[in-house]
């Protein structure tokens, strides 16, 4: 039996990818413990997570859409529109974002204000922050934030690129043919090449001066994990050990302190995209203990840990009179983890349920207004 009909028999559901989403959100977290708060480096090459996100992110929405948004031949029932597809990605996304842009724009207002000398102007701050909570960037050089897109939320600049793909697969890309998804997936592969020796780095994409190098990125993942999509129906059926092999092959990925360009070109257009084919492969095999709950935080937990990084390294750094945190920095990791339960569970979820709510009574009043106009006009 091969791996789409055995999933098909459980709704479709891949729920190794769950918890492969989760490793990388920690991933992403331990990351910035050690290049922000001054932590030790567990993942020197944790910023590859993203890479991941962006190729996680193409499969799942191809599975969950892509036959309702009518793309490759499929009429599916529950059919949906650009638009619908739209406010259900808003309703997803939006709640951490904000969230998370707000917590980081009152911390950079405070810092404005108790250390003006290492921020930036307070018009610059307070305009930035206004159009990170819109999840839109920021576009010119600060005085303490460079050219960092999201000073409020550094993560967010990769839902912006995410949010760009998302609308404009729905848009286009759904409806056209596997070969043209893969020509695309190639040319945006070469683009990625170009742009990473360009910057001498593949980290790129948070900053004003690299949103050529972010753009190749999510275009190269996500078309990855749409083109898997495709072709999930030829891949093998594998065994149960396949799923923490995925799960291990994803954290050698990070933590192998190797970090010369060459190596990881190779590991975000090559090993990671064969670490989901052998993921999606395994089906619905469990990885790691408690990878589920893991799985269902990561969205919140890659949402807010920067700001409130900020904040505890900050109020750390100031009781240890300048000293790093080094290996103490790990301690901030089941606070960061609780905080993004709370968040989950405590705000994200409920807007999400009232947000669906309010559109769905939205959509109901629209059609039930149009017959009537109909008949009077």
């Amino acid at each position: 039996m091969n791996t789409a009909r055995r999933q098909a028999g459980h709704g479709g559901r891949y729920a190794l990818l769950d918890e492969m989403r989760g490793i990388a959100a920690l991933a992403v977290c331990l990351f910035h413990i050690g290049t922000r708060a001054g932590g030790v480096q567990l993942f020197p090459n944790g910023y590859l997570a993203v890479d991941f996100f962006f190729m996680l992110s193409g499969f799942v929405l191809a599975e969950a859409y892509e036959a309702r948004l009518g793309g490759a031949g499929h009429a599916a029932a529950g059919a949906m529109d650009w638009g619908g597809f739209a406010r259900r990605r808003m309703v997803r996304m939006a709640p951490v974002a904000v969230l998370g842009a707000g917590v980081g724009g009152l911390y950079l207002v405070a810092r404005c204000l108790a250390a003006p000398d290492r921020s930036d102007p307070l018009d610059q701050v307070l305009l930035g922050n206004a159009l990170n909570l819109l999840v839109l960037p920021k576009l010119w050089h600060g005085v303490a934030t460079g050219w960092e897109l999201f000073p409020a939320n550094g993560p967010l600049w990769s839902l912006f690129f995410e949010i760009l793909a998302n609308l404009a697969w729905a848009a286009f890309l759904v409806r056209r043919s596997t070969a043209i998804l893969a020509l695309g997936v190639a040319v945006s592969g070469a683009l990625l090449v170009l742009c990473a020796m360009r910057h001498g780095t593949l980290d790129l994409g948070w900053q004003a001066s690299s949103l050529d190098g972010g753009l190749a990125r999510v275009c190269f993942g996500f078309g990855c994990g749409l083109l898997l999509h495709r072709l999930r129906a030829s891949l093998p059926s594998m065994v149960a050990l396949a799923a923490p092999v995925a799960a291990l092959a994803l954290v050698y990925a990070m933590a192998l302190p190797v970090q010369r360009l060459p190596w990881t070109l190779f590991l975000a257009m090559v090993f990671l995209p064969c670490v989901l084919v052998v993921a999606v492969a395994a089906g619905r095999h469990r990885a790691v203990p408690g990878g589920a709950w893991l799985g269902r935080v990561s969205y919140p937990l890659y949402g807010i840990h920067v700001p409130l990084l900020a904040i505890a390294s900050g109020a750390a750094k100031r009781a240890m009179h300048g000293a790093p945190l080094g290996a103490s920095g790990l301690l901030l990791v089941p606070p960061l983890l609780l905080a993004a339960w709370l968040v989950l569970t405590r705000l994200d979820e409920p807007c999400r349920t009232a947000l669906g709510r309010w559109f769905d009574r939205m959509a109901l009043a629209r059609a039930t207004r149009q017959p009537a106009a109909m008949r009077h006009g």
